[in-house]
Formats: structure tokens, C-alpha cells, sequence
């Protein structure tokens, strides 16, 4: 490939596990009432749950669809290990080789998620990949954002995936980011589709900016 289009899925690890890395939830200190108070405790517990996708330290990385306009591969593995190894093998080769690398708001969710969750597991980076320059993280020069192109340094609001294949007359996403681990665990066919839709649009908006 002259270069490839990546996008990662994660769901949330097991809730077990998740409770027992949790904060110690607290209500606002100027709550008195006990009722309140058991309320304020149990929302802050449901949104630190239902966030837990999002955040390298409660996420679990199972799947990340990559390719061109000639052929988009579904990486899976038995263990998230297997997963991030291979696949940043992969980036790390191809970066070596000339190849440009990205995504929609990979600098800022793919990439950091991969490269944090390899370091839970003792995984070593490509230095193809990340380097560090004054003791700040550097991507490869290789590697490009979409998002981060379009909003030229500005809020990323009202960017995303969805609102720019619409401005540009792409296909729709097939459903909803937060709507992934549910589809993951009772549909991995539609799982995947799901994920390959997601590359096919990232894809052409990465033409559309001229990535490659």
C-alpha cells in the first residue's frame, strides 16, 4: 500500500476490572442531603462506566480496520496484546518504508490509545512511530489527521466523521460511535462492517485533503 487509512474500536474492559480501578467517587461538598448525595455518588459511577471506552485506562483496543482504495483489512486477535503488537509492527514498518499513515483524529484518540494501551501490556514502540523531541511526543512526519487538517488549529467541534461525509456527499457511518460495544458483542459481521464503513468514508475525505 502507498498509504494507509486507519480506525480503531474499542470497548469497555470487563466491569469488575473497571470498578476496581475506578476514583473514589465523591458528591459535591455542598450536598447535604443523603439522597442527593447516593445520587450525585451513582451518576458520577454510570458516566465513569459509560466513558470507559474513551480512556486508555479503562479501554480495551479489539479492532482496527486499515487500508487504500484498493483493499481495507480487519485486524482481530484472541488477546489485545496480539492486536496492538501486530498492528503497530505494521505501522512501524510502513512508516520506515515512505508510507503515510492516518486517519480522522488519530493524533489525538487512535494513535494515543494504541501507543498507551501497548504500554499496559509492555508492548515496545516503532520508533517509526513515536520519537520525542525535548521530552515531548512526536509523530512520524508521515502521519496525518484529517480532523486535525480541517479545523486548522481550531475547535474540533462539528468536525467529526459523520458531519464531514456530509458536507462532502459520502455515505453515512453505520450507527453510533457509543453504540460499538454492545454491536461488538452480539454482532462481530456487523461489528466489522461497521468498522470498514468507517475507513471507506476516512478514506475519501483523506483524498478530498489531499493526504496522498
Amino acid at each position: 500500500m502507498k498509504h494507509i487509512v486507519f480506525d480503531i474500536e474499542t470497548v469497555p474492559q470487563d466491569e469488575a476490572k473497571l470498578l476496581a480501578l475506578a476514583p473514589e467517587f465523591t458528591a459535591a461538598a455542598n450536598l447535604k442531603d443523603p439522597d442527593k448525595i447516593a445520587a450525585s455518588i451513582a451518576k458520577k459511577r454510570a458516566d465513569y462506566l459509560a466513558d470507559a471506552a474513551l480512556n486508555w485506562k479503562t479501554a480495551e483496543v479489539v479492532l482496527i480496520g486499515a487500508g487504500d482504495e484498493t483493499e481495507i483489512l480487519s485486524f482481530t486477535a484472541d488477546t489485545e496484546k496480539e492486536l496492538l503488537a501486530e498492528f503497530l509492527d505494521i505501522l512501524g514498518d510502513s512508516l520506515g518504508e515512505g508510507v503515510v499513515v492516518g486517519g480522522h483524529n488519530v493524533k489525538s484518540f487512535d494513535l494515543p490509545m494504541l501507543v498507551n494501551r501497548a504500554r499496559v501490556h509492555g508492548l515496545k514502540i516503532p520508533r517509526n512511530v513515536l520519537t520525542f523531541w525535548r521530552g515531548r511526543p512526536q509523530w512520524h512526519d508521515n502521519i496525518f489527521d484529517t480532523l486535525e487538517i480541517l479545523s486548522f488549529g481550531k475547535s474540533f467541534d462539528g468536525n467529526g466523521v459523520d458531519d464531514v461525509a456530509r458536507v462532502f456527499g459520502l455515505p453515512p457511518k453505520l450507527g453510533h460511535g457509543g453504540d460499538f460495544p454492545m454491536l461488538w458483542r452480539a454482532d462481530r459481521d456487523g461489528a466489522i462492517a461497521y468498522n470498514r464503513r468507517d475507513v471507506e468514508i476516512e478514506i475519501e475525505i483523506a483524498r478530498m485533503c489531499n493526504c496522498f
